[in-house]
């Protein structure tokens, strides 16, 4: 077994009560989170959250659909991977957004409609003016930046209606961690426009989902340090009616098992997941 510095991950059983969402969840994707976990029981991928200074709650970094699915299914607890909210290596960035031709030319008209957003021609890469929203790069590569300078929950309430655009419809969205337009006309049949996003500080993250004002679906990319896959736990220990703390002690046993039976890999290098 190959063990990263720091020892293992933090893997905990918490009340599902104590998770604090930071986006809206997709509910075409819980709803076969739901069928799924009904069939075969098992949470593969403990959802990752993140310890808050001064709080007794958790931040959900990522997992929105898996939690949603587990509170659908009235599960009390859940596993998590705990990471320290403070620590440097664990980044909030962000997804963008392929979509199709017909979306870009609605998105960017429904976008000029918008009270108290802006829209005007420019790159991606050379907005840093506060209140940039998202921009839109279309087929013959011309960018057009959306701008709100309002409040918080303004900017959330129009970052909501940019991807409602495409989103809710029956649109094929696809998210992307880059910006090569060239790259994605080819792999991207459908390509009509990249719709790009700001960064998100940590802090703007946790103000976000303490205020209530959840962020789009996928809109947020969590980089961690390190993530759990492939825990595989049977969901009937969680829906039981055992004490946490039983639940607890048996994690920390399973955990035991687990390194001892030479179950637990750890991999550095960047990883392709195909088939997932």
């Amino acid at each position: 077994m190959s063990e990263p510095s720091g020892g293992f991950p933090d893997l905990r059983i918490v009340p599902v009560a104590d998770l604090l969402l930071h986006e809206r969840v997709d509910l075409e994707r819980v709803t076969r989170l739901i069928d799924r976990l009904s069939a075969d029981g098992i949470l593969k991928n403990p959802p990752i959250v993140a310890s808050l200074p001064g709080s007794d709650r958790f931040l959900l970094l990522d997992g929105a659909n898996r939690v949603s699915a587990i509170q659908n299914l009235d599960i009390p607890h859940l596993i998590v991977q705990v990471e320290p909210f403070e620590n440097e290596k664990l980044e909030v960035r962000h997804w963008n957004h392929v979509v199709r031709d017909i979306e870009a030319r609605e998105l960017l008209r429904k976008a000029r409609e918008m009270p108290g957003v802006s829209v005007r021609e420019g790159r991606p890469e050379d907005s840093t003016e506060e209140g940039f929203l998202a921009s839109v790069t279309t087929e013959e590569d011309r960018s057009l930046l959306l701008f709100d300078r309002g409040s918080r929950a303004d900017r959330v309430e129009h970052l909501h209606a940019v991807v409602d655009v495409y989103y809710r419809g029956e649109a094929r969205m696809d998210r992307v961690n880059h910006a090569d337009v060239a790259a994605l006309r080819q792999h991207h049949p459908h390509f009509g426009a990249l719709v790009s996003f700001p960064d998100f500080a940590k802090s703007e993250v946790r103000a976000v989902a303490e205020g209530g004002h959840l962020l789009p679906s996928g809109v947020t990319r969590i980089l961690v340090p390190r993530r759990v896959l492939g825990f595989n736990l049977r969901l009937p220990l969680l829906k039981s009616n055992l004490p946490l703390e039983e639940k607890r002690r048996w994690l920390a046993e399973e955990m035991r098992h687990k390194v001892s039976e030479h179950k637990v890999r750890y991999y550095q290098e960047p990883t392709f997941v195909f088939d997932d």
